[in-house]
């Protein structure tokens, strides 16, 4: 592997030329009907020429075909003169490209930049303008309704952050909770979720078990607070996570990456995109990644190998096909922590597992999509997307059952999955188009989408396993399982959906959204124990509303608020007086704010109040004799309402900061137990996280970058009980690098300290018991090479 990336950068700076413009010299172009700015990336690279222009400047803009022999004025002046552009050439390799006629907006300082849009696999933005989680049409964040937030590729890279964990304390609101190094669950404004969704498709976390995602072709992460089930379907209410991947681009780019760290941590990555044609509509993207690193934690390690082709047919400048696919495969090592003695976690030297070595479990993950769109005309157009997922994963590992009185002694069981697998297909069409009717603007997006997901397998235990000894531990346990406990699982979810959303532009800078989704789910399962089979099914319909208005008076601020009801998880465990699961949980969500976008966009906040309650949660029946039989009724609720912060952006040039803050008072206001009153586990009060880099300006130090942040957290309770807390503590983290240019080629050097002081702490429980608490990451140091062409 070693031999393969010094082959590789070698390779790579042996192709670097420098390649000097003049106004005479004469290039070779065949270009199709394209975005302006993919013609302007073009002509960069095939002339060498640095091109300085303002994104907004060529956003929406067209360029017509372009093929023979040019110079580059001949080029400039056949595709900017028809959008009312025009170019100056500042010297013999720089042209500044600006607006014919006075723009309203003043242009910011101009600065040469390899990049010339977010996407672009060079940008260093940390502000991003548009998302399309919230509406899946392109609506400015300004005038969306709801709280969105984005963590773009450059923050990630900034803090070499590969685990979403790490990248969402970017995020306020946000927090993890632990999922034992196999699944990633999150909370979300106060309520927890084991799903994220990737380019709007849902993958489900908790069975699956296929380790951390992998954030290797990752191009941002958009988050969307609140309920979002109206486009998305059945979803807890805390709000959603959308993984954007990476898209296949015009202008040829090759990169390779180098991570290397603390506990054996050794990490390669690839990115490489570019045309397969010279008329530049066949296009591909492939993104690669081998981890592998130890832990602080004893007898843990994890690896995976991922690799994720994408293929793009720009079928002509209407139409277009996307295929693609992920593959990973790898194994990891479950690790459930610490318990709770008294109110706080075990003190124990935090390197001690509490498991045994042969812990592991290993795991493959294959997912392939298909996407495709066409735009009628300039107002309409239709999308289609299906993917299919197929996981495959087994494991052994040793579950904690509780301390016993002596507050030492640990008892434990053996468990395993062996084939447990799933398979997930889900399949959404949506048509878009604009209309006026008597002066208003219509944005109209009307869909379907269907989703099955299926889980199979079997759960293997052995519950005469020995205990240990958590101040004096020997691991003697072995992974012998009693067949007679064998537990077959089958599992099977679908739904499918209709949606309807009108965005309308009303007077007076008014921006309304109303929209309904009509869901139509079923879930089915069944067990089967020393020969019996017991089975459940639930089916349920439901219509969910969902309505919000945006006043802008001025570009630079925008006032907000929505109303929306959520469709959630099913509560197919939960039985009734009549022994059939209980109806699903629903939500709803009040949230009011004010964004702000100020220095051409460069910098932005946003603002919200919220108040979210999760009503149907199953609870115990009043009857203590019928709860103990186990039925339940549907009157359980809780409720989480706050204050949220997210800043980010350029405040100068060359300083970029995202930080975020988060108040939140969680309670669980209805329940027949004594959680009522209590707060929701892992929901700090107090939460905030601030990140800021600078980059030299000035041509002595040009290349060189500081930064640094701290991630604070407030007391959290570990489970609905609120019988032990896990302190608040504070993280302090610093970066620093440094990028050469040699010719083309870009090389950068950087190294990350995270957990500056080597602070202790406990970022999470499972959120139920006392037995199952994450322990937080030691210091950790992390350099890098990455190099780019």
């Amino acid at each position: 592997m070693q031999f393969l990336i010094r082959s590789l950068f070698l390779t790579l700076l042996s192709l670097s030329i420098t390649n000097a413009v003049s106004a005479g010299k004469i290039y070779a172009f065949d270009l199709p009907r394209q975005p302006l700015a993919t013609t302007l990336n073009s002509l960069a690279n095939i002339s060498g020429a640095k091109l300085m222009y303002v994104d907004n400047v060529v956003e929406n803009q067209q360029a017509a075909s372009l093929k023979g022999s040019f110079t580059v004025a001949q080029v400039l002046d056949q595709v900017l003169d028809k959008n009312r552009l025009k170019y100056e050439m500042v010297d013999n390799s720089m042209i500044l490209i600006k607006q014919k006629e006075p723009d309203p907006v003043h242009m910011p300082e101009v600065k040469v930049t390899d990049t010339m849009d977010s996407n672009s696999p060079y940008s260093s933005k940390y502000k991003v303008s548009n998302a399309s989680t919230a509406t899946k049409t392109k609506t400015p964040i300004m005038e969306t309704p709801m709280s969105i937030q984005v963590v773009p590729k450059s923050v990630l890279n900034d803090q070499q952050a590969f685990r979403l964990e790490d990248a969402l304390n970017n995020v306020s609101g946000v927090f993890p909770q632990q999922g034992f190094n196999q699944v990633e669950s999150f909370n979300i404004r106060g309520f927890e979720t084991f799903d994220y969704y990737r380019d709007g498709v849902r993958f489900q976390s908790a069975l699956t078990q296929s380790g951390s995602r992998e954030t290797a072709n990752l191009e941002r992460i958009e988050v969307l607070k609140g309920p979002a089930s109206l486009l998305f379907g059945r979803i807890q209410p805390g709000g959603m996570i959308n993984l954007v991947t990476k898209k296949p681009q015009a202008a040829p780019y090759y990169s390779v990456q180098q991570q290397f760290g603390s506990f054996n941590t050794f990490r390669t990555t690839a990115d490489a995109t570019g045309a397969v044609n010279s008329s530049k509509s066949l296009l591909y993207r492939l993104n690669f990644a081998y981890e592998d690193k130890g832990s602080f934690r004893n007898s843990v390690d994890n690896h995976h190998f991922f690799i994720a082709p994408v293929v793009q047919w720009k079928i002509s400048d209407r139409t277009q096909i996307t295929a693609e696919m992920e593959y990973k495969t790898g194994k990891s090592t479950p690790d459930f922590g610490f318990p709770a003695i008294g109110s706080r976690p075990a003190n124990l030297p935090i390197q001690r597992n509490l498991s045994e070595p042969f812990a592991s479990s290993r795991f493959d993950e294959y997912q392939a999509g298909v996407n495709w769109s066409h735009a009628f005309n300039d107002k309409w157009e239709i999308k289609h997307r299906s993917n299919f997922q197929l996981t495959n994963q087994n494991d052994n590992a040793v579950l904690p059952l509780g301390l016993q009185a002596d507050n030492r002694t640990m008892d434990r069981f053996f468990a395993g999955f062996r084939g447990n697998k799933t398979e997930t297909y889900t399949t959404s069409l949506d048509l878009t188009g604009t209309f006026d009717t008597f002066g208003i603007e219509h944005n109209v997006l009307m869909g379907g989408d269907y989703f099955h997901f299926k889980n199979s397998g079997t759960l293997i235990d052995n519950f005469t396993f020995p205990s240990i000894d958590i101040l004096n531990p020997v691991h003697a346990g072995t992974s012998v399982r009693e067949p007679a406990d064998d537990f077959y699982i089958n599992s099977t979810e679908e739904w499918f959906g209709l949606y309807f959303q009108d965005q309308m532009k009303l007077p007076y800078d008014l921006h309304l959204l109303a929209g309904f989704r009509y869901d139509n789910a079923e879930i089915k399962a069944s067990d089967t124990f020393a020969g019996i089979t017991n089975s459940l099914k639930s089916q349920q319909e439901r219509i969910s509303p969902r309505v919000g208005l945006t006043w802008q008076p001025i570009k630079e601020l925008s006032f907000f608020g929505n109303y929306v009801e959520n469709f959630g998880v099913p509560n197919i465990f939960a039985a009734g007086l009549n022994g059939q699961p209980l109806r699903a949980e629903t939500a709803e969500q009040f949230e009011t704010g004010i964004k702000t976008e100020l220095f051409d966009g460069r910098f932005g906040a946003t603002v919200a109040w919220f108040q979210l309650t999760k009503q149907g949660v199953a609870t115990g029946h009043p009857d203590p004799a019928l709860a103990s039989r186990g039925f339940s009724v549907q009157t359980g609720e809780a409720r989480n309402r706050g204050v949220e912060l997210d800043i980010t952006g350029e405040i100068l040039p060359g300083w970029n900061v995202i930080a975020n803050y988060a108040y939140t008072n969680s309670e669980i206001t209805r329940a027949n137990d004594i959680t009522q009153g209590n707060s929701l586990p892992n929901v700090p009060k107090h939460a905030g996280n601030i990140w800021s880099t600078y980059s030299f300006q000035n041509e002595t130090l040009r290349g060189l970058k500081f930064g640094g942040g701290v991630t604070l957290r407030g007391k959290r309770e570990g489970n609905r009980e609120n019988d032990f807390q896990m302190p608040g503590y504070t993280l302090v983290n610093l970066m620093t690098s440094y990028g050469m240019k040699f010719g083309k080629t870009r090389v950068t050097a950087q190294l990350n300290v995270n957990n500056l002081f080597n602070k202790e702490y406990f970022p999470s429980s499972i959120g139920f018991g006392r037995n199952r608490i994450a322990v937080g990451l030691p210091r950790v140091f992390l350099g890098s090479i990455r190099v780019e062409y």
